[in-house]
């Protein structure tokens, strides 16, 4: 199959996405409309301008520029217009349900309740839903390098208000190396007592002892990331017995340094292990990719095959947070649209 046609093959498959920033998905040009709507300066007056600041040394470079982003959040309408816009750039992907991660500690000093905020995310995803039939849910997420919020967060997240806006479970991001989960236990113990699953990135920066961690004392549901798994037979046997899934962030690892190429990157390697894995944008403006690319990256240039990426995309259902009657009727949706895909491939 040529490229061209590849291509369009993947962006009509209807997909999932289990990873992806709030934070990382603010294009410049909505940027600088919320940096003119609350009245801040940015260094970079045309979204071009921003371009070259997405080529990253190390995370700590990342991270300068995701909380450009961040500052320019301040205000409801603000959080409301992010939501919104990421739900056009679903849609126009044929994504039909995301859970989408956030971090609230970012926040805490707007003036704007976390009650507030996800009242926002909450009208802005009625709104996607009405538009375009795009599912969303909400990952908040705490910080390794600042645990001194997480229990603020975590409370926040376990209560009503945050549940019946679309919160479904716990997660955990920041720098890896240098911050054990160890502060964080507590916290994840309490979320899960709540019925809220623990979701925390682990195995990009750092490798196998890093998501050994968190399987010992956060007791995860599914994890970000986890790809450097691989460097550790046992834990790969692991993951594969237990079927804990893996959220594989291909052009993120790529752009982070996690690997030097698609080539060298162990997804397949995983796959073929028997792991279960989705495949996601994580920071999608940030890394300059989308949903799509990823997947036409993990079958051009990681080498696996599309019954494994129809696999992925029904595996990432099952992975969701979804109830069982839900994960059940979309199962069969998608099935349903597959086999229509294929049988239009074949007969063109």
């Amino acid at each position: 199959m040529d490229e061209d046609r590849l291509t369009r093959y993947l962006k009509a498959l209807p997909k999932t996405e289990l990873h992806v920033h709030m934070e990382g998905s603010l294009r410049p040009e909505l940027l600088l409309r919320l940096a003119e709507r609350n009245k801040l300066r940015l260094p970079f007056s045309h979204p071009d301008q921003l371009l070259p600041l997405y080529k990253y040394r190390s995370f700590r470079d990342f991270s300068k520029i995701l909380l450009l982003g961040v500052h320019c959040l301040r205000q409801l309408d603000d959080f409301f217009d992010v939501i919104l816009d990421m739900g056009a750039s679903m849609f126009s992907q044929n994504i039909r349900y995301a859970e989408i991660t956030w971090t609230p500690q970012f926040y805490l000093d707007r003036g704007i309740t976390l009650d507030e905020i996800s009242g926002a995310f909450d009208d802005a995803r009625c709104q996607v839903k009405s538009c375009w039939d795009v599912e969303m849910r909400w990952i908040p997420d705490l910080v390794r390098s600042y645990p001194g919020p997480a229990r603020v967060v975590t409370e926040w997240a376990v209560g009503k208000v945050a549940r019946s806006a679309g919160v479904v479970a716990l997660g955990l991001g920041g720098p890896e190396a240098g911050y054990p989960v160890n502060r964080f236990v507590g916290h994840f113990r309490y979320a899960r007592s709540q019925g809220l699953p623990a979701n925390p990135h682990a195995g990009e920066c750092m490798g196998p002892e890093s998501v050994w961690e968190v399987i010992e004392q956060l007791r995860p549901v599914r994890i970000g990331h986890g790809v450097r798994s691989i460097e550790e037979p046992k834990l790969v046997t692991y993951l594969a017995q237990r079927s804990l899934p893996l959220e594989v962030c291909l052009t993120s690892n790529i752009k982070l340094g996690v690997y030097s190429s698609y080539a060298q990157h162990p997804v397949k390697r995983l796959v073929d292990a028997g792991c279960k894995v989705s495949l996601n944008s994580d920071d999608p403006v940030l890394f300059q990719t989308t949903l799509v690319e990823e997947y036409l990256h993990a079958v051009r240039d990681c080498g696996l095959d599309l019954a494994v990426v129809r696999k992925s995309i029904l595996d990432s259902i099952e992975s969701s947070y979804l109830f069982h009657a839900e994960k059940s009727a979309m199962r069969k949706a998608f099935q349903k649209e597959f086999d229509m895909l294929d049988k239009k491939m074949m007969m063109s």
